[in-house]
């Protein structure tokens, strides 16, 4: 059995670099560079987790067409299980637009009639019993057929089953707050949000007051990402902030946030305290941050332990999964 099953979404991206927001005006604009490469919050957990050690299987819905067989391919070349990825007939596979700008951010041009918002909780139930020790949904609030009654069941259905849950938010998109989610939210061991997303869902506007409260709701541990500041954690064990690491160079913060929720499960199940998992969540972030796109850069266990010995000190000698 796999280590981790990585639930949400996989697509192609295609990566235009160096483009402002004035060039979508003209007629004809130059970008640095452009290239087609494989994104979604769970292809991107998925892969991280696979490139660090783990044993991974993602679960995903894609189209019957040719983007849907590079999608697998790629998946198949990063050693991930595609045994759960779901093919429908007349379902186009997503391909996401990437704008990103000279300071490495990034806009995104999506297509909401694609598998990017096609999973529904069918395509997941059936498969709770062979689901690994580790879960995450990686796309909370992308699917609009997930209501909190799907969630709920869905979630309960896991927890049943001992597994650790983990869930990776994206901007909610009907105005939901926390009591919208009231019978959810205990069943998640570990939340991952941005300090925009927490505070999207929350009445705070404050990052430990955000993670309180979330935390108040039922998330077991909240993890708050801040971006080259680092991340705020809130947990039984530890709360407080837990500052980023250096990079080289910010080219692109495209899946940033995907490799640190990896890289932070991944520490996890290594058996590390919340706050070790955060500083190598931070490593892996601060790397993938200097190469274009989430993926193109195979991230090294060995690189991501350097990264946190350059910025932490001698605490991480190695990580093994139990």
């Amino acid at each position: 059995m796999s280590s981790f099953s990585i639930i949400g979404a996989a697509h192609l991206d295609a990566l235009v670099e160096g483009v402002e927001e004035t060039a979508l005006l003209a007629g004809s604009s130059p970008a640095e560079s452009i290239r087609l490469g494989f994104g979604g919050d769970a292809l991107n957990e998925a892969v991280t987790l696979r490139r660090l050690g783990g044993a991974v299987d993602l679960v995903s819905k894609i189209g019957c067409d040719s983007a849907g067989d590079m999608v697998l391919g790629f998946c198949r070349s990063a050693g991930l299980s595609t045994a759960r990825i779901a093919q429908k007939e007349n379902l186009s596979t997503s391909m996401n637009i990437v704008l990103v700008d000279h300071a490495g951010e990034r806009r995104f041009i999506t297509d909401p009639n694609s598998s990017l918002r096609a999973l529904a909780l069918a395509d997941v139930l059936p498969l709770v019993d062979s689901l690994s020790p580790v879960v995450c949904f990686a796309s909370l609030f992308v699917f609009p057929l997930f209501h909190a009654r799907e969630f709920a069941a869905l979630f309960s259905a896991i927890k049943q089953r001992g597994c650790l849950l983990a869930a990776d938010m994206t901007k909610r998109k009907r105005g939901e707050k926390l009591s919208d989610l009231a019978d959810v939210w205990h069943h998640i061991d570990i939340l991952f949000a941005n300090a925009e997303e927490a505070g999207l869902l929350t009445q705070s506007n404050t990052l430990d007051k955000m993670a309180q409260e979330i935390r108040g709701s039922g998330v077991g541990c909240v993890v708050i990402k801040t971006g080259a500041a680092g991340c705020f954690v809130a947990s039984r064990e530890f709360t407080g902030d837990v500052p980023g690491c250096v990079s080289r160079a910010c080219v692109d913060t495209t899946g940033a946030g995907d490799n640190f929720a990896a890289a932070f499960l991944f520490a996890h199940a290594a058996g590390r305290a919340p706050e070790d998992c955060a500083r190598f969540a931070n490593a892996v972030a601060s790397i993938c941050v200097e190469h274009l796109g989430a993926t193109a850069h195979e991230i090294t266990l060995e690189e991501a332990l350097a990264r946190c010995r350059e910025n932490y000190g001698v605490g991480f000698g190695t990580l093994a999964i139990k």
